[in-house]
This record gives C-alpha cells, sequence and structure tokens, in this order.
C-alpha cells in the first residue's frame, strides 16, 4: 500500500483530521472540510484533499440519514438535492482542469469569507422565495465537488428556516449524500481516484466511523440552543486555522 510521499507523521495527522472532522460532522451535520482542508492543504494536494474527503463523507451521510429518518421532510429537500445535482457537473469539471495553486487559493479564500459572513452576522434574513433555496443548493455542490467547501452556506441557509436540529441534520445529509455520491461518480469518470488516494481513504474509514460514534455520544446532551452555537463555532475556530496559516506563510 504506497502513499507517495506522505510519511508515518503526516499520515497520522491526516488520520488525526478526519477523525476530529468527521466527529464534527455527525454531530453538526457539515464541518468536515473546513475543519480537516487547512492542515490536509499542508500535507496534500487540493485534488487529493477534496477526493479524499467527499468519498469517506458518504457513510456518514448514510448514518446520519439512518438517525434522522424521522424528522427529514422530502418535500422541503427534494428541490435542493435536485438543484444540487445540476451543479455536480460542473465542480468535477472544476476540480479535474484547474490547477492546484489555484485550487488552494480559492478554497481559502471561501473559508475566509464564510468567517467573515459569520462574524459580521451576515446570514440573515435569506428571503423565504422559492427560488432561493435551489439557487443556493446549485452553488454549494459546485463548490463542494470542486472545493470540498461550502456546506457551511446550505447549513446557515437551513438554520434560518428555523427547523429543529435533527431536522437539519437529516436535511444536510441527505442533500450531501445525493451531492457528493454524483460527484465521487464523477471523479471516477475524471480519473481522479488514483492508487494513493484510494488506499488513503481506506485507510481513513475506520477513523471516520469512531468520529460518527463520538459525536453520537456528543449528541445526547446537546440542546437547540447549543446545536447553533456549535455550528457557529465550527464556522468560525475553523477559518481561523486557515487565517493563521495564510498569515504564518507571509
Amino acid at each position: 500500500m504506497s502513499f507517495g510521499s506522505l510519511s508515518i507523521l503526516e499520515l497520522a495527522v491526516a488520520v488525526v483530521m478526519l477523525f476530529a472532522g468527521s466527529t464534527v460532522l455527525s454531530t453538526v451535520g457539515f464541518g468536515i472540510g473546513m475543519t480537516t482542508t487547512p492542515v490536509l492543504l499542508l500535507l496534500l494536494e487540493p485534488q487529493t484533499v477534496v477526493v479524499v474527503v467527499n468519498t469517506v463523507s458518504l457513510a456518514l451521510f448514510v448514518l446520519i440519514i439512518h438517525q434522522t429518518r424521522g424528522h427529514v421532510s422530502a418535500r422541503e429537500t427534494t428541490p435542493l438535492v435536485v438543484a444540487g445535482l445540476l451543479g455536480v457537473p460542473v465542480g468535477v469539471f472544476i476540480l479535474s482542469t484547474a490547477s492546484a495553486s489555484a485550487l488552494r487559493i480559492s478554497i481559502t479564500a471561501l473559508i475566509i469569507l464564510l468567517t467573515l459572513a459569520v462574524v459580521f452576522n451576515l446570514r440573515g434574513p435569506i428571503p423565504r422565495s422559492n427560488l432561493v433555496g435551489p439557487v443556493v443548493a446549485f452553488v454549494v455542490a459546485v463548490l463542494l465537488t470542486s472545493l470540498g467547501i461550502g456546506g457551511p452556506l446550505m447549513a446557515l441557509f437551513l438554520l434560518t428556516r428555523g427547523w429543529p436540529p435533527q431536522a437539519v441534520r437529516g436535511s444536510l445529509a441527505l442533500y450531501f449524500l445525493a451531492v457528493e455520491a454524483a460527484g465521487v461518480v464523477g471523479y471516477g469518470v475524471a480519473g481522479l481516484f488514483t492508487a494513493e488516494r484510494l488506499a488513503l481513504i481506506a485507510v481513513v474509514m475506520l477513523p471516520v466511523l469512531l468520529g460518527f460514534w463520538l459525536a453520537t455520544r456528543l449528541l445526547r446532551g446537546m440542546n437547540e440552543t447549543v446545536f447553533r452555537r456549535a455550528a457557529i463555532a465550527v464556522i468560525i475556530a475553523t477559518s481561523l486555522m486557515v487565517l493563521g496559516r495564510e498569515a504564518a506563510a507571509l
């Protein structure tokens, strides 16, 4: 099993970050990309980060959907899923054709913008037009499949709907599963699954599932107020990691 230029220490760091990211995603319904990407970009090329993170996330989405199956409204979520699927080919094309440098800059810039949106409370109110949700879903799908980041945009949109935590978690998981599963198929068609990436996915899958197990226990003591605060804290904390990384590189 080859991991290319990755050392044992770097592989261990990747395992720890994906464990942490899976715990965050399984707790609040999003955030694995923003949690893991700032560190993983120091070790791996952007294409590898996006492909690995989006692939291992699929198992988590299935488990979350099973947990929240009685809280998800198919009528509310289906238009978001359909719009998201339309954005997948655009995202896969961007990932397969853009340079590593452009992807790294784009990922970092997006995380910083999301941080500013939260810090300056730019998350609401969002108009309740029937077109707003599908537009957000399309944009997020493009971002997720190309940059591995974008989940917080959908989470912020659903939080403005006033849905309870389990409905937010389940709806996010259903949307992400559809979009990222289609994206993974696209990665395969585009030849983005190298032997090194497949080996890395196999190694980190167990820590990812352990993160879900830990999150299940954390959720037992989490009410709606704590849930919302945790979701916002994830966005701010992980974005500050990127800001620190970029500042250190100056």
